[in-house]
């Protein structure tokens, strides 16, 4: 089943009263919730997309494989004029070609670009794994950073990471599993503040998909409870939102005004838990779509937060973050 499109608001069922389901129809809900649960992790293998070529921009291929449980890792390299690296991370059911706009612009200004395909996504490797989906990503987001450092034509600036939706999560947690400092995080489309209540309210956008009899009333009421702790027991975070304060990293939140997935009023919890990050609400956008619909702003905002944190950031720390106090401008 094709995972919804978080651009369409999901269309609410008329009301018929709530009725206590026999158990024939739990076991339905019960059942399709765990299956969905299963997918967002692990989404149906999509074509594959475009790529930087078809922008006419530079780029080299990459594998490498995961130090969890080996699973292979595939991605592009955009290089640039100078130093400094931006990695992507997209969103959940997307690949790295849903950030082609933002390696476009990234690149223009001069910067190294690489994304990749999360785990289960796109080209990457699939684990079939029910279980430590936070560790799992979160790990490999830290396998990439440290391939990134090592790499000869990348290792020699300064990285910033820059997350969309799901992988916003990702990207504020890895800063913990490094042993060297990252420039900036900006988080793109989330983090949800409240994880087991975005899980739940995800549920909604798979609701027209549903068969009729889970589709309303308590047949509804089942599955969204039952698919938003199937999604948390399988994320398995430990620690929301992360403690950061040994960290110089700067931070940048970006929510989007019309963004009924995860919307500002979730992100802006998350947000203020750094009081020094910088923060943004985009009035136009939709979920993961600002570079669309408030293009000018987006750019300028984005591009001069990421020119501060490189400029600002000054030469690697080889002891690593742990005894950093914050210093996160915005």
């Amino acid at each position: 089943m094709p995972l919804p499109d978080p651009t369409h608001p999901p269309r609410e069922e008329p009301a018929r009263g709530r009725r206590s389901l026999p158990l024939s129809g739990v076991l339905p809900a019960v059942v399709l919730a765990a299956r969905h649960a299963y997918e967002l992790y692990h989404p149906p293998r999509s074509k594959p997309g475009r790529s930087p070529r078809n922008k006419n921009l530079p780029m080299r291929e990459f594998t490498l494989v995961t130090s969890r449980d080996r699973i292979t890792l595939r991605g592009w390299v955009v290089p640039g004029e100078g130093a400094h690296t931006v990695v992507l991370c997209h969103g959940m059911g997307r690949t790295k070609s849903s950030t082609l706009g933002h390696i476009e612009m990234l690149h223009r200004a001069g910067w190294n670009v690489l994304a990749f395909d999360m785990r289960n996504h796109g080209e990457s490797g699939r684990d079939k794994r029910y279980g430590s989906m936070a560790e799992r990503y979160t790990g490999d987001l830290a396998d990439v950073l440290r391939w990134v450092r090592a790499d000869p034509g990348l290792g020699g600036g300064e990285i910033a990471v820059y997350g969309f939706s799901f992988s916003t999560w990702v990207s504020l947690s890895v800063l913990k599993r490094l042993d060297d400092r990252l420039a900036a995080v900006i988080c793109d489309s989330g983090p949800a503040f409240d994880i087991k209540s975005a899980l739940r309210e995800f549920a909604a956008l798979r609701r027209s998909a549903l068969p009729r009899s889970v589709r309303g009333g308590a047949g509804f009421a089942v599955y969204r409870a039952c698919f938003g702790a199937f999604c948390e027991h399988m994320l398995a975070v430990r620690e929301w939102p992360p403690d950061l304060s040994r960290f110089r990293t700067r931070l940048m939140f970006i929510a989007g005004g019309q963004d009924f997935v995860v919307p500002e009023s979730q992100i802006a919890p998350a947000a203020h838990h750094y009081p020094d990050s910088e923060r943004w609400t985009a009035p136009n956008a939709l979920h993961m779509n600002a570079l669309r619909f408030d293009r000018e702003e987006y750019r300028e905002r984005v591009l001069a937060f990421l020119t501060r944190s490189f400029d600002g950031a000054g030469p690697a720390d080889p002891e690593g973050p742990q005894d950093k106090k914050v210093d996160i401008h915005g």
